[in-house]
């Protein structure tokens, strides 16, 4: 099946250095930096993709995305507590429509929001 690959527009590399790849654990699968232009550039973790641009017209800061069946996300959750990231303690809850998936959510320094979901075993 093709993927899908979300777009968010950010607007500084430093912060999405210090966010994606040095907190949340993302790896730079390319990217694009001309002299005097936007950047855009590929992440990915565990296999999920996203895109950053800078450019205008590409599309609107504040976008939310979900990333489910996210293995592990208890122990992916601690990870990031651990490192003690300043400007984002996310929390981990159980979803109130649908109790057999936790969830957590983050939102980067360009108010764009990533969810983390997991189906979990009935209680």
């Amino acid at each position: 099946m093709p993927a899908i690959i979300p777009v968010l527009r950010v607007f500084d590399y430093d912060k999405i250095i210090e966010f994606y790849v040095k907190w949340m654990d993302f790896s730079v699968e390319w990217e694009y930096r001309p002299e005097d232009a936007p950047f855009y550039m590929q992440i990915s973790l565990r296999g999920s993709l996203i895109n950053l641009s800078q450019h205008h017209g590409d599309c609107s800061p504040g976008a939310r995305i979900i990333i489910s069946d996210f293995e592990g996300l208890e122990a992916y959750h601690r990870s990031l507590l651990e490192k003690q990231y300043r400007f984002m303690r996310p929390g981990l809850d159980r979803l109130e429509w649908d109790r057999n998936t936790l969830a957590m959510s983050v939102i980067d320094p360009f108010y764009n929001t990533i969810e983390f979901n997991e189906k979990i075993e009935k209680e």
